[in-house]
């Protein structure tokens, strides 16, 4: 759901928001999980990247170094780079309207 009272970050000013995942996992709360945030931030209209660790071996790398190995759950949120959260994080910024201020820091 888009909340107007949140306004969207000007693209002058846009970051780029990394959500890491996998494209086959056979968890299904991970791929609701994904397809939640990326429902989320499409509705949003923010752009963002899917980066797939079961095909890349070294995003798996990054993202755990990134994150300075403190968790391994599915999907992750980066921006420009810096680890944000998982989909938890992401989910309770969203109900409270916080979205901006978590990915973006406004």
């Amino acid at each position: 759901m888009y909340y107007p009272c949140e306004t969207p970050i000007p693209e002058d000013r846009a970051k780029v928001v990394e959500i890491y995942g996998s494209s086959i996992s056979g968890n299904m709360q991970i791929k609701d999980r994904q397809q939640r945030l990326e429902s989320i931030l499409n509705s949003r209209k923010i752009p963002f990247e899917f980066v797939d660790i079961a095909a890349d071996e070294k995003a798996r790398n990054y993202m755990k170094r990134k994150n300075l190995n403190k968790t391994t759950e599915l999907p992750q949120i980066f921006v420009d780079g810096e680890f944000r959260g998982i989909f938890q994080d992401f989910e309770e910024a969203h109900e409270a309207e916080q979205l901006n201020k978590f990915l973006y820091d406004e």
